[in-house]
Parts: C-alpha cells; structure tokens; sequence
C-alpha cells in the first residue's frame, strides 16, 4: 500500500452562520481523493434554526460529515472539541467562511505526504498577495506581533498567528489547548516547537469573509500576547 492510500484526513471546520461559504469549501475539499471526514462544530446559542437544519441536511446528504456542539466557548473550544472528535490519521484546521482558501488545503496534503510527521503551516507572509481587504491597522498589527514573536523563538516561520495547518493526529492529541479565543492558534504552534516538532510553511491567502460576522474582539487580540508570554 503506498503513501496516497494511507494517508487519511479529518478536517475540522468551526462553523456560526456562514452556510453558503461552508457549502462552497465543501465542493472544493469533496475533489480531495484521500479518505477524509468533516468535523463542523457549531455553536448551539449562535448558529440559528435555519442553519441547523442546512447542517442536518449537508450530514444526510454527505456520510463523512459530522457535526457537533461546541462545549466550552469562542472559536478555540470549537478547535479544542474538533480535534477531540478527530479520527483519521492527520488534522485539518481551517474556515468555513472562506477566509483560508480551501484550494490551498489540497497543496499543503501533498507536502504533508511526503513529510508524514510535519506540520505544514499556511503562511500569508510567505505570499505576494496574502491579505486581501485585511485592513490596513491590522496588517501593521498582525507585521509587527510577527516581529515580536521571532524575538523570542529564532524558527524559520513568518506567521505564527495563522491557523490554516495540517498537523499529524499525534501531535495535537497530546497537546491541550488552553486559550480559547483566537490566541489557540498561536498557542498550537509555540508548543509544537517547544517540543521539537518539524514544521513546514507555504504561501497563502486570506481574504476578507464575505458571509457572517467575525467574531473577533479586541480581547481576542490580547489573548495573542497572553499565550506567547505564557509559553517563553
């Protein structure tokens, strides 16, 4: 059996209301060959009736596409839970709003292929055209954090703060995440490195989600710095 065979994928996707996008990110992943599942957690208080019943149908419709409640809040609980009910060999983290570009997950799978114990890293600064309508304070903000995160961890990353990766199931099942806001990204590649982990890093784009509402606030941003001083 060769690597293609082998290699299996769960995609974990944290979902509000954004259906339309999440359907569109279907369609692009469903031309993925490799086995792969959906894991959508949704929001119980925040995802409306109409878009429950749009999740009831897309998991009738599609047998590897699970849904599930999140338990604790913000968008890392949702992760926190995804990985949990994670199954296959090697973890997806991405949007469902189509603010990570799901034609890129296909790339990054054939690079993990052949660096099978990696984690490969979607990084916007490694692109010529990696933000699109970010706004301009935050992509100074988002400049300059990078800069301040590099003085501390001297790795070959120019964006720690992206969460568009692959991971082996193996490394994220024995890691915890504790900030459950924005910052769980961070914090799901500080540890990694600490531990020794390879990580691999490839351009990519973010555009501006054009479905739903951002759920970020400004204690999201500081839940950035609470995690990288925590893990110095």
């Amino acid at each position: 059996m060769n690597k293609r065979n082998k290699f299996s994928i769960s995609i974990i996707l944290p979902f509000l209301n954004e259906i339309n996008s999440l359907k569109k990110t279907i369609v692009i992943l469903e031309k993925i060959e490799f086995q792969k599942e959906y894991i959508i957690i949704y929001s119980d208080k925040l995802t409306n009736h109409k878009n429950k019943l749009e999740l009831q149908k897309l998991q009738k419709s599609l047998k590897n596409f699970r849904c599930f409640s999140q338990l604790k809040p913000f968008v890392g609980g949702a992760i926190d839970l995804g990985i949990k009910k994670s199954k296959l060999k090697f973890i997806a983290i991405m949007a469902s709003d189509l603010e990570t570009n799901p034609n890129e997950l296909i790339k990054m799978i054939r690079i993990s292929l052949k660096n099978s114990n990696s984690i490969i890293s979607a990084d916007r600064w490694l692109s010529q055209k990696g933000f699109s309508n970010y706004g301009i304070i935050k992509y100074f903000a988002n400049f300059f954090f990078q800069k301040l995160i590099k003085l501390f961890f001297k790795y070959e990353i120019l964006d720690f703060t992206f969460a568009y990766r692959i991971y082996p199931r193996k490394i994220l099942k024995n890691l915890s995440i504790t900030e459950l806001r924005h910052g769980f990204a961070l914090e799901l590649l500080l540890k990694p490195i600490t531990m020794g982990c390879d990580i691999i890093t490839i351009p990519a784009t973010w555009r501006k989600r054009v479905e739903g509402t951002s759920s970020i606030s400004i204690r999201s941003y500081f839940s950035y710095l609470k995690v990288l001083f925590k893990n110095l």
